[in-house]
């Protein structure tokens, strides 16, 4: 075929379009076409999630009630249970220690993950008058460990949901806070402690759900603290420390309670009337811009910015039965509970979760 003058001048013009290493130049007024990774959603246990952990690599993992724990990476998951080498399905707490293992607090005691293979650990149980190993009392769960915190003598502090709480070294458990709170039927002390922190300074804070109120330790003695002290109720649910040190504590409920802060000399409560959501605060969580993230039973989730409350919602949806809260490395706030996990990016929320 002979090559007409435009011919040659077509030619021209098609391979200008082409650079010189032989790939289609790019046009910047057009969009480019970005690969959409998508994101597999975790099922929903029948009981739903009961807590949430950030792992040092930024992964997340989630702690349900009866479906084990569900280890997350931001686009896929693996669910662990006791076929795994959990103590339980019914997991409630998560802690890392200084050697990079991880701590779950389950319904049969103790497991440790050394990021290879889990390790069952039983907790003791000491009858607080005799001293002798008992028969557990059935209205409650001494061997549970509901709340789990490591302290900066890398010491593992566990709460049980009757037995007080232990100090584990890694060799034995040593037996704290057995005896306060109020007597059961069979005339002992049976202190569930379902939530431990540990603040800015490096004390241990234990909340009480059997009137115990708040304890702090500071490494050498406890200091209790009850509603004569401030508190606005005796039963503890939860709490945080926030970025300039003060506790928040949040409650049971039963009575005229609130959202409760300490400053470190005084209590201050904020109440329903003081426009609260609820006052049976499950989970709190401070967020970069310094609002506090509230968490509550049977009510919506909702944010304290210093001065008012305010009920949170996305696109005319409610979030209720948030049980934690928290957020990622990317500043990603999660939260979850018995309906499921959402993930709020600061302008739209994602249902991390499915029912299929």
């Amino acid at each position: 075929m002979k090559l007409t003058l435009r011919n040659i001048s077509l030619l021209i013009l098609v391979s200008s379009f082409i650079s010189c290493n032989g790939q289609v130049k790019n046009d910047k007024s057009s969009p480019e076409v970005e690969k959409v990774t998508e994101v597999i959603k975790i099922p929903l246990p029948n009981n739903g999630f009961s807590n949430g952990y950030v792992d040092i690599d930024g992964t997340l993992w989630f702690t349900s009630n009866g479906g084990g724990v569900y280890h997350f990476d931001g686009k896929t998951y693996k669910n662990y249970t006791m076929k795994d080498g959990l103590s339980s399905n019914q997991v409630f707490s998560i802690a890392s220690d200084h050697k990079n293992n991880l701590w779950f607090g389950t319904q049969n005691g103790l497991t440790k993950y050394d990021r290879k293979k889990f390790e069952q650990i039983p907790l003791p149980y000491q009858d607080t008058t005799t001293g002798w190993i008992r028969t557990v009392y059935p209205a409650l769960s001494p061997n549970a460990a509901y709340a789990l915190a490591t302290d900066n003598n890398n010491n593992l502090w566990i709460g049980t949901g009757g037995a007080g709480a232990y100090c584990f070294d890694g060799n034995s458990f040593k037996s704290y806070l057995a005896e306060i709170g109020q007597k059961q039927e069979d005339s002992l002390y049976h202190n569930w402690i379902p939530f431990i922190r540990k603040d800015s300074k490096g004390n241990i804070w234990f909340a009480s759900m059997t009137h115990g109120g708040v304890s702090q330790f500071d490494g050498k003695e406890f200091t209790q603290y009850l509603i004569k002290d401030g508190l606005s109720e005796d039963q503890i649910r939860t709490i945080y420390c926030d970025k300039t040190g003060k506790i928040w504590f949040g409650f049971n409920g039963n009575r005229n309670s609130g959202l409760t802060v300490y400053d470190g000399s005084s209590f201050k409560t904020y109440s329903v009337e003081d426009g609260l959501c609820n006052k049976r605060i499950r989970a709190i969580y401070e967020d970069k811009n310094g609002n506090l993230w509230l968490g509550a039973h049977l009510v919506d989730l909702c944010i304290f910015d210093g001065q008012k409350f305010s009920e949170f919602n996305y696109n005319g949806k409610a979030f209720s039965d948030v049980l934690f809260i928290l957020g990622d490395l990317e500043d990603n706030i999660w939260f979850g509970g018995v309906q499921g996990i959402w993930k709020y990016d600061g302008e739209k929320v994602t249902e991390m979760t499915t029912n299929k």
